[in-house]
């Protein structure tokens, strides 16, 4: 390009531009100051190619290459996978905790608790198995035990319920991500220009769809050749491949105790079991709590109530109670421990006995008042070791099963503890490098404001020189 006023004033019109393009783009990064997952971007400069004159290589001014975007793909994909631990972890220990209360030693209505007063009563009868107000009293306390029973379990199977009914809104969520990745796959598709002009405003936005999945699943990103992301999730499922995605939905008619979570293909015609595939993410922490943890209570409560009543009824079966039940025997004290139902669900005092506390035996032999053989042999019954292959009593069976039960909700916080550390870090390291500071963008404000200036004063400068070359023909 020959040299010359005309080509002082273009260089000085496209440094113009040049100030005018960087104070557009700090007041975007402004703007977005605290918009969640916004990347902050900046101008590249670079000099335009040199022309040659006679003997000179002149320069020609800058360009602008391109508008980067400060963002790092490592601490990115960092910034997921302690994400997917922290979403695990979080929805573990609630859940736990959750779980844990229903057997909080400071409540006065649990099984332990319960149990206690039961054996108490039991003791006050074997002393006086005539007196009807100690009949009575073991009644009670009977009925407040197998309620303690009946409560917790149903406390345990709502909460596994209330899980499972979580895990669908999760599945919506993680479907919608996943609609929103492939949304996003299309459009900067069709807005990309090559690497050197890039819509970074979508590119963060699907970074925060990832980000938001990563909280609900864990998840591998890979990028094909055309810069759009493939996705893929538990155990290695296909989510999402160019603008196609799949979706998760709940199956409750699996056959299973507890609904599935399965995985669609594309079209929606097909669909794949991936409940058990889960590593981490809120979906992982909540399976493992629903179908672990509160599994094993619940299944533990109904060996205790199955063993513990049944051990229970055949001693008492053995035994003559007084008045109309004197002379005969062959009565449980309890019931509901033989049905296709959960025992802990069902056990309760048989309605004999509800109707008539005569019924309760006491005796070995049958028309003897006094006879309190077999209330002795109920007592002795609480301390016999009929639990964990014989090592256990009930009472010890139970504190066995709630501590383990303790320990790994102390376990959970100290691991959410431990995965809120390394998230906050790994999100610290991505916000010096991509967050927007204010005091930043102020000074390359000013910045731009005086290169505008500045160049304002190369044109101006080159009219008064034009001017100054007119002036000479006159």
């Amino acid at each position: 390009m020959p040299t010359g006023l005309q080509h002082i004033l273009n260089v000085g019109g496209q440094s113009l531009g040049n100030s005018r393009l960087g104070i557009e783009v700090t007041g975007h990064n402004i703007s977005n100051a605290q918009t969640p997952g916004y990347s902050r971007q900046r101008p590249d400069l670079e000099p335009n190619n040199p022309t040659q004159f006679g003997s000179l290589i002149l320069g020609q001014g800058a360009k602008v290459a391109r508008i980067a975007r400060a963002h790092n793909e490592y601490l990115e994909q960092a910034v997921r996978r302690e994400t997917q631990v922290h979403g695990k972890a979080e929805a573990y220990e609630h859940n736990l905790s959750r779980l844990e209360g229903y057997f909080n030693p400071d409540l006065s209505s649990t099984i332990r608790m319960r149990m206690d007063s039961f054996g108490s009563a039991l003791r006050d009868f074997a002393n006086m198995p005539e007196e009807p107000a100690m009949r009575i009293h073991l009644l009670e306390t009977a009925n407040t035990m197998t309620t303690a029973i009946n409560v917790t379990h149903a406390n345990v199977s709502e909460l596994q319920s209330d899980i499972s009914e979580e895990l669908a809104v999760e599945c919506d969520v993680a479907s919608q991500k996943l609609k929103e990745v492939a949304l996003l796959n299309r459009e900067i598709l069709a807005l990309q220009m090559g690497d050197e002009s890039r819509p970074h405003d979508l590119e963060d936005r699907r970074d925060l769809a990832l980000n938001d999945l990563s909280k609900v699943m864990d998840i591998q990103v890979y990028k094909d050749d055309r810069e759009l992301f493939t996705v893929r999730g538990p155990g290695g499922q296909l989510l999402v491949e160019g603008i196609y995605s799949s979706e998760f939905r709940l199956d409750y008619d699996s056959g299973h105790k507890h609904p599935r979570i399965v995985c669609t293909d594309f079209a929606n015609t097909k669909t794949n079991d991936v409940t058990d595939k889960f590593l981490s993410g809120k979906i992982s922490g909540m399976i493992e709590a629903r179908d672990k943890h509160a599994q094993k209570i619940r299944d533990n409560l109904n060996e205790f109530a199955t063993k513990f009543g049944s051990s229970f009824n055949e001693i008492h079966a053995k035994g003559f109670g007084r008045a109309d039940f004197s002379e005969f025997n062959g009565r449980d004290f309890f019931e509901g421990l033989d049905t296709q139902l959960e025992a802990a669900e069902q056990i309760s005092v048989s309605r004999l006995i509800q109707q008539d506390t005569n019924a309760i035996s006491s005796g070995m032999t049958a028309l003897t008042p006094g006879d309190n053989v077999i209330a002795n042999e109920l007592i002795k019954s609480l301390k016999k070791p009929i639990f964990e292959n014989g090592t256990a009593t009930a009472t010890g069976f139970y504190d066995n099963f709630v501590a383990t039960l303790g320990s790994a909700t102390m376990s959970a916080k100290n691991e959410l503890k431990a995965a809120q550390v390394v998230k906050a870090n790994a999100e610290t390291q991505k916000e010096k490098i991509s967050g927007v500071s204010l005091d930043e963008e102020a000074a390359n404000m000013l910045k731009y404001q005086h290169l505008f200036t500045a160049s304002t004063k190369i044109i101006t400068t080159v009219d008064e020189m034009f001017k100054t070359v007119l002036d000479l023909k006159r």
